[in-house]
């Protein structure tokens, strides 16, 4: 028994279980929280898949996940949840987040998953102290082990990849393309071209990459006062690598930036301004507390990074406490900005209609058709149509170039200037000149699309492909109105757009702007403003492209 007692006594008492649980555990992500003392050391939390320790994060304190997590009202427990931070504890509250979408594709059917703080699991809401995968992913648990020794990482965004530390194929790109496009920027617009968000963090606390990271980040300081001018100068920049033959992308907060000949690698450019008060704002938003004022920003200085010459900030450090918090320095292989975002300055956010305009410019910079749609082709065969086509959103002329092709005397419009002066240099080199006009024109104009109109000779045909569901309700009124103005008796409409029921349907272009209406609503519009239905359809198999068969409404109108 003394013995007993002895060995008892030599262990001591054990340490207590750590305060906390895993609030979410989906397919997508791992969400929780942790409960210490203010002073206590900071909380490292390890995710688990059965033996294999499949990652490492650090908890936040006191982070926007507490305050964000208390919008989300759960249906359990039945009472009211408090206000503010609904873990109820006078201790302080760290949370912390996973990504972990490919993990499954690696577990056996059975695995068990767990999230631990100091050696010991932390319960998870709904399913005990573990999480069982319900199905058998397509890769051997052994691959999994295999690649996070020699290198790979469960990344921020939930992919399994090769360390960006170890990844020298995709540093090397990626340098090569900041390198070409900061020299652009530099030379047409006066800025330079700075490491920002992960790529920054990287830099100043690894000295390099950032393993988990999984994109290139690159900011500049505007000249612009104000947000919209801000967000109307970033696509002005985007505008000119479009010119330089790169592929561009407008998020609401910046550009993805690809060389069209290595389509494989991207770099990201953010735009910040300084306000009328002298801080320093972010339209994508940030996690810290503490701004950056005019007086604090100091310009940039050249550093050595990743085999080449890189711009950071020259107070480097201040610029990541505001973006990521004054813990930055603490790897946070979870970190999700949907989760930490504190704010963002939703005025320097470019709006739908800017990231429209960019979409159609780069796509009209990128691709070409050699022939008329199936909707061109059907209204051509309609022996009832006038030989005069006024093309609304003719993008690059795809169809207008059809109906001149065949004789029909055309006057497209578009407000995209990119498609417009690619359609003319095109009318030019295939001697159709004489018969084709093209205008940049904005819909939403009513005097300006009135006084083309009134410069085209009935009867008239206008014709609109797959532009009522890229413009906004205000808009489409704008162009009806004008039409039902401008319009003679004889005249005819074709118009054909994605109805609501396509809204939930595969999509080949996915990321532009749609606005999906009913068939039903628009055909009884067009028939109280004087437009006589003579055909109208709404089915999917009228213009299948690739994997997609979107389901359009197809109607042909005369006026009355």
């Amino acid at each position: 028994m003394r013995d007993l007692l002895r060995r008892g006594r030599a262990r001591g008492p054990e340490a207590p279980a750590a305060v906390g649980m895993v609030e979410e555990f989906s397919h997508e992500q791992v969400l929780g929280w942790v409960s210490v003392p203010a002073a206590a050391a900071p909380t490292r939390v390890d995710l688990f898949l059965g033996p294999l320790k499949v990652s490492s994060t650090y908890a936040t304190a006191d982070g926007a996940m507490s305050q964000a997590s208390a919008k989300k009202r759960t249906k359990t427990p039945s009472l009211r949840p408090p206000r503010g931070d609904r873990r109820n504890s006078r201790a302080q509250i760290r949370t912390f987040s996973f990504k972990i979408h490919s993990l499954w594709t690696y577990a056996k059917r059975g695995s068990r998953l767990r999230v631990e703080v100091d050696g010991r699991p932390l319960p998870i809401h709904g399913h005990g102290m573990f999480v069982k995968a319900p199905h058998s992913g397509e890769h051997d648990p052994k691959l999994l082990e295999e690649r996070l020794g020699s290198g790979w990482v469960l990344a921020r965004t939930g992919m399994v990849q090769l360390s960006k530390q170890l990844n020298t194929e995709w540093q090397a790109a990626v340098m090569d393309l900041y390198t070409a496009v900061r020299t652009i920027v530099r030379e047409e617009h006066g800025y330079d071209l700075f490491l920002t968000f992960g790529t920054l963090l990287g830099a100043v606390r690894e000295g390099g990459y950032i393993g988990h990271d999984n994109d290139f980040d690159v900011a500049y300081v505007s000249r612009a006062r104000t947000g919209p001018e801000a967000a109307a100068e970033l696509v002005a920049l985007g505008r000119t690598l479009l010119d330089r033959g790169y592929r561009v992308e407008a998020m609401s907060s910046c550009l993805h930036i690809v060389d069209a000949e290595r389509s494989k690698y991207r770099i990201d450019i953010f735009h910040t301004y300084l306000d009328a008060d002298g801080e320093l704002r972010h339209p994508f938003g940030y996690a810290g507390t503490t701004p950056v004022t005019e007086r604090e920003w100091q310009g940039t200085r050249e550093i050595d990074f990743s085999g080449g010459r890189a711009l950071v900030p020259v107070r480097a450090e201040e610029l990541l406490a505001a973006l990521y918090g004054d813990d930055w320095r603490r790897p946070k292989t979870g970190f999700d900005w949907k989760i930490e975002r504190r704010g963002e300055d939703e005025a320097g956010q470019l709006t739908p209609a800017q990231r429209t305009t960019v979409y159609w410019a780069d796509y009209y910079a990128h691709n070409g058709h050699t022939e008329g749609s199936s909707f061109a082709q059907f209204v051509q065969d309609r022996p009832d149509t006038p030989g005069t086509v006024v093309d609304i959103g003719c993008g690059d002329g795809r169809d207008s170039f059809y109906f001149g092709s065949v004789g029909r005397t055309v006057v497209a419009l578009d407000r995209s200037d990119v498609g417009v002066a690619h359609a003319r240099d095109r009318a030019l080199g295939a001697g159709l000149g004489d018969r084709m006009t093209f205008e940049v024109c904005d819909l939403g104009d009513a005097a300006g699309l009135g006084e083309v109109l009134d410069r085209v000779d009935g009867p008239v045909l206008y014709y609109t492909r797959f532009v009522l569901h890229a413009i906004t309700e205000d808009v489409q009124q704008t162009l009806l109105d004008v039409l039902g103005a401008k319009a003679a008796p004889g005249d005819v409409l074709a118009a054909e757009f994605r109805t609501d029921k396509d809204a939930k349907l595969q999509k080949a272009h996915p990321k532009h702007y749609r606005r999906y209406q009913s068939a039903e609503e628009f055909l009884a519009d067009l028939r109280r403003r004087g437009w006589e239905i003579v055909h109208e359809v709404e089915s999917d198999g009228l213009a299948p492209w690739g994997t997609e068969d979107p389901v359009l409404c197809r109607v042909i109108a005369r006026r009355v």
